[in-house]
């Protein structure tokens, strides 16, 4: 009778484990932010507490029609809604889940006729981004880089929409989308031709906008800006050494562990976040991020959300979406030596 007994009791468990193990990557994954909802944040060390928080606070906003808005219980838009999915796909969350089938089924539905979303270089680089994490939806891809090869202008750079002026920030942000995609820089090429290859020529505008301190600002001579240094060096890695960069966000990093948009400016999440992807970008030793991450869990809201004036959006310091899910996707990080090894 005891080994009856304990025959079942190895059954049950082995059941139970299944079922657990199943949750992961099925919609079922969906019943844990209820569950978190019900009991607050679970207890634990901080970044986990960081991570699980912000975790619920953006599964806890998605609107009804799949996508996220900017601010609870706004409007979805494509930004919002293309952060929200590369976040938690980020940090584990199964790309067959309702949450993410919703989200990516919004953006499917808001990509215009020529490919793009809103006509605009960052929404559609970063919708691509979202997509290609859900693996999913490779006709729409497909039509979005076919856009943006497209609206690329002349000199290599991209502005905001087709036919716009160049733009630092948006070439930046193009740049290092690609570069995450996995798409090919070509790193030997000869400077002054007409003969480099498109990308790369996109690099080479960008690196000539280059200030005299070594940071990039949205119009030259202006004062260097960490949150369009830290985009620029995400885009430039591929073809370009970095290290100097790297160099000179360190020298801005303040007291506290976190990074405000100018030199002595007060920390932001959102701009810490931003450097922090850079860093790693620059493969630089965890140390720096780990300071930087441990600003953002003692910056972290009770929600789970953070709060920024980073979106140009928003006029003053407000909890977001945006901010909240870069900070998940910075604390996720790896650098190149470590995507090499995946």
């Amino acid at each position: 009778m005891k080994n009856h007994k304990s025959v079942f009791m190895v059954i049950c468990c082995c059941i139970l484990l299944n079922f657990v193990i199943g949750i992961r990557g099925s919609p079922a994954a969906d019943t844990s932010v209820s569950i978190a909802n019900n009991a607050g944040v679970p207890e634990g060390p901080p970044i986990y507490k960081t991570i699980e928080g912000a975790k619920t606070y953006i599964v806890q906003h998605q609107n009804r029609d799949g996508g996220w808005p900017l601010v609870p219980g706004g409007d979805s838009n494509v930004e919002s809604t293309a952060f929200a999915i590369w976040a938690l796909i980020e940090t584990g969350w199964g790309t067959g889940s309702r949450v993410i089938r919703t989200g990516v089924a919004y953006l499917r539905n808001t990509q215009s006729e020529d490919g793009s979303w809103n006509d605009n270089t960052a929404h559609t680089i970063f919708a691509l981004l979202a997509l290609t994490e859900a693996e999913t939806d490779p006709d729409a891809r497909f039509k979005g880089l076919r856009w943006l090869r497209k609206v690329q202008n002349p000199n290599g750079s991209w502005g905001r929409s087709e036919r716009s002026p160049s733009n630092p920030l948006y070439t930046a942000a193009v740049l290092a989308g690609f570069n995450r995609l996995g798409l090919k820089f070509e790193r030997d090429f000869e400077d002054g031709t007409d003969d480099i290859p498109w990308l790369s020529k996109g690099t080479v505008w960008l690196s000539g906008y280059i200030n005299y301190d070594g940071g990039w600002a949205l119009q030259r001579g202006m004062q260097s800006d960490v949150f369009l240094t830290a985009w620029v060096m995400q885009g430039l890695e591929p073809v370009f050494d970095i290290n100097p960069q790297v160099a000179w966000l360190k020298q801005l990093q303040n007291r506290d562990g976190g990074f405000g948009r100018y030199k002595n400016s007060p920390s932001d999440p959102e701009i810490t976040a931003i450097a922090i992807m850079a860093l790693a970008a620059g493969n630089d030793p965890f140390n720096t991020r780990r300071v930087a991450i441990s600003y953002l869990t003692n910056a972290r809201q009770k929600d789970g959300s953070f709060v920024s004036n980073t979106p140009m959006e928003l006029k003053a310091p407000t909890a977001n979406l945006q901010s909240t899910c870069f900070v998940l996707i910075s604390i996720h990080a790896k650098t190149p030596d470590e995507l090499a090894i995946e």
